[in-house]
């Protein structure tokens, strides 16, 4: 019997850049000498995965008590030994059976007499059953991935269940939503000056307090162990033709957020073979080839607010929508959304129990972000980055994050105004062309990147240290203006050359500059305003 608690699965890299095999409660070994830096699992979105498996685990089993934090500080400065990480997750050992007779992790209580798949059809971006149909799979292709071996399929697993896009009638999509954003608060590893990034440290960062984390929903008191793990109960089916009901918060422990299973799934254990795990490359004497999947799943409905996952609010009852990744991928634009939120929106909570905890002066961190772009039942991409963290004095929090957004508003604003001259630039009538150029906006993000997270570097200390920070913010306004005309000169020569109109560029390259000096960027970055007497700044 495979049980994911006692046996070694995780795929990790230790400080030596050795990689190995470990359960679950030896994340902590060799801490003092060779830790565990990393996971190193076969696949990115399987890494994404397995970080909230292993934050779920450490909520589940050894939430943070003390109101104070004490003891969460305590853990993240010296981590406990592995031995006392077996003895609080043995506790939970029975929920985590892969195989076997009895339950079985993330899968359904009931045999299942619905459609059988072959086992690739677990990882998100496999073709669907329409797609090979039409043998339109031509770019995520069917097969190669025939067999998979008791690690690779229970991430694949833990993956699909976490991230579940929609997957036809009845089939559920993860109670996030299909493709999920989530934000992870991790050690920055370049600042060597302090405690060093560890596996351990960037899975505790993670951690809630436990009356915290119960606050979430209005369902910590539903104690039965199927609140929390659904797969040990018959499944709450949402079929409302026979009885069926979808699941709002108050129905289930909060907990299980993080052990939600919104599809309905058995792994075939009876028909497995010898070989080559086709995602690994390891040998397995069991491989898994197919499953069985069955419709009307568990249906997270409701105001649900994950953890680990910023939101929006719905403009009309105030409801949470966790953020999903889009087209474009990510960049600085987003971050103030990721780290505070935005008007109508909020940042995880498990970033903004920072504010709280601020653990500045012990370690410095960044923000890791990732989820699928997700199109329906299509994975478009996989999106993964990281930007700064920063812990901030409670005094000089407000104004920071206020300076921010008039860092990202002017930046916005800038790259919308290179994206019509470009356009004016190109075409006599600008407002008729076809062709998408949004990738201009991109563009301009990606060049002014570095200079954005320098400033707001210079933004922190000059708050810190008495100031208004508006230095910073007259210093973006000439960074915004070479970026925005290095771009301009460079994209707008790039037009179809038959069609190049001098004059044409020529006013597009004079209306970009007026737009440069106009009032509203000069309001949004606090510039001096040279018509009044004496260049006085103008607050």
């Amino acid at each position: 019997m495979i049980n994911l608690i006692l046996d070694n699965w995780l795929h990790v890299r230790r400080a030596s850049g050795a990689r190995e095999m470990i359960a679950p409660w030896q994340i902590t070994d060799g801490y003092d000498d060779n830790p565990i830096i990393a996971l190193a699992a076969p696949r990115a979105d399987f890494n994404g995965a397995l970080m909230q498996f292993l934050i779920g685990l450490l909520q589940t089993a050894m939430p943070p008590e003390a109101a104070d934090d004490e003891d969460w500080l305590t853990w993240l400065e010296q981590a406990p030994a592995p031995e006392i990480l077996k003895n609080k997750f043995q506790s939970f050992q029975y929920a985590f059976s892969l195989d076997g007779e009895g339950p079985r992790f993330m899968q359904d209580f009931d045999e299942l007499q619905g459609d059988t798949k072959p086992i690739d059809a677990l990882l998100i971006e496999a073709p669907g059953a329409q797609t090979l149909r039409n043998n339109t799979d031509h770019f995520n292709k069917r097969g190669g991935r025939e067999a998979l071996c008791p690690a690779c399929v229970a991430s694949a697993l833990f993956a699909l269940q976490t991230n579940a896009p929609g997957g036809g009638a009845g089939h559920r999509t993860s109670l996030r939503g299909g493709g999920p954003l989530t934000t992870l608060a991790i050690v920055d590893s370049r600042d060597r000056a302090r405690l060093p990034e560890t596996l351990w440290r960037n899975l505790w960062l993670n951690v809630l307090r436990k009356r915290d984390f119960e606050s979430l929903t209005d369902g910590a008191d539903r104690l039965a162990e199927h609140d929390i793990f659904p797969w040990l109960a018959p499944t709450r089916s949402s079929d409302s033709k026979h009885g069926g009901q979808d699941t709002y918060p108050g129905d289930v422990n909060p907990l299980q957020m993080y052990w939600a299973m919104p599809r309905r799934i058995r792994l075939d254990w009876e028909n497995t073979c010898e070989g080559i795990c086709d995602i690994c490359g390891l040998e397995s004497d069991r491989l898994v080839s197919q499953y069985a999947t069955q419709n009307y799943g568990i249906n997270y409905n409701g105001p649900w607010k994950h953890p680990l996952s910023p939101h929006r609010f719905d403009k009309k009852d105030n409801t949470p929508i966790p953020q999903h990744p889009q087209p474009g991928g990510m960049s600085y634009r987003h971050w103030l959304r990721f780290v505070a939120g935005e008007e109508l929106g909020e940042a995880a909570r498990g970033i903004t129990a920072f504010n709280k905890r601020n653990p500045s002066g012990i370690l410095q961190l960044r923000l890791w972000v990732f989820g699928y772009d997700m199109d329906n039942m299509k994975a478009r991409c996989w999106y993964e980055t990281t930007y700064p963290l920063y812990l901030l004095e409670e005094g000089v929090r407000a104004i920071f994050m206020a300076r921010a957004q008039s860092l990202v508003s002017a930046a916005s604003d800038v790259a919308g105004y290179v994206r019509s001259t470009v356009k004016e630039a190109w075409f006599k009538r600008p407002g008729d062309a076809k062709g998408d150029t949004s990738f201009l906006i991109e563009i301009f993000f990606q060049h002014t990147e570095n200079n954005f997270f320098d400033l707001l570097r210079r933004l922190r200390d000059d708050l810190e240290s008495g100031g208004d920070g508006i230095a910073v913010l007259n210093a973006w306004h000439g960074i915004l203006k070479k970026g925005a005309i290095e771009l301009f000169d460079y994209w707008a020569a790039r037009g179809d050359v038959s069609v190049t109109n001098p004059r044409r560029i020529a006013m597009a390259h004079r209306k970009l500059l007026n737009l440069l000096h106009a009032g509203k960027i000069k309001k949004l970055l606090l510039l001096p305003d040279k018509k009044e007497k004496g260049h006085e700044r103008k607050l």
